[in-house]
């Protein structure tokens, strides 16, 4: 199926793999679907969200978060009471990489380090099958974000409708935007 979907299509789910990672979820879920759409330039899904006041920085506030907290807030007194020396750490790792190296390290997990991808939750997959379905219906060979968009539109999901909801928009409005924009890439 990923064959049909375009480079921009892909870069969405690719934006939607990188946040689950970055806030450690276990899961590609419709939330960070709609987020990889956002953050995207192409003009058939995120100017039709950005026009409605739906940035992905909007979505990323209310995306949720993993339980365990991330390395850098380590609490460096704790790490001390159990004989762990953070700064020592600190100062070896910047010495051996850099300054700062610690806190930018990257968020991309590389297929050479075989670090787990995240699978899509039933729901993102039951997305991705809809877009292909209105792919198909507007007679498009390939699937764009604003596929994906209107894919994530048809399926009775909570997030989806608080975000569209919170921006004072109606999923009606960005829809109509999205399938004329669609339409003005198809034609060209």
């Amino acid at each position: 199926m990923f064959e049909r979907f375009t480079q921009e299509a892909k870069a969405a789910l690719v934006e939607a793999q990188d946040v689950a990672i970055e806030l450690g979820v276990g899961y590609i879920s419709p939330a960070h679907i709609i987020y990889g759409c956002a953050a995207g330039r192409e003009s058939t899904a995120g100017e039709p969200l950005r026009d409605a006041g739906i940035t992905a920085e909007s979505i990323r506030r209310l995306l949720p978060r993993s339980e365990k907290p991330p390395v850098a807030d380590v609490d460096a007194e704790v790490l001390r009471a159990i004989g762990i020396d953070f700064e020592g750490v600190r100062a070896v790792v910047e010495e051996t990489f850099g300054s700062g190296s610690l806190e930018s390290a990257p968020d991309r997990r590389s297929a050479a380090n075989k670090i787990h991808r995240p699978p899509f939750t039933p729901e993102a997959k039951r997305a991705l099958e809809l877009s292909l379905r209105v792919a198909l219906e507007l007679h498009d060979r390939r699937i764009r974000p604003g596929h994906l968009l209107l894919g994530l539109f048809r399926l009775d999901n909570d997030f989806i409708s608080i975000v569209v909801q919170q921006s004072g928009a109606t999923i009606a409005g960005i829809s109509a935007a999205v399938l004329e924009s669609v339409d003005g890439v198809s034609h060209r």
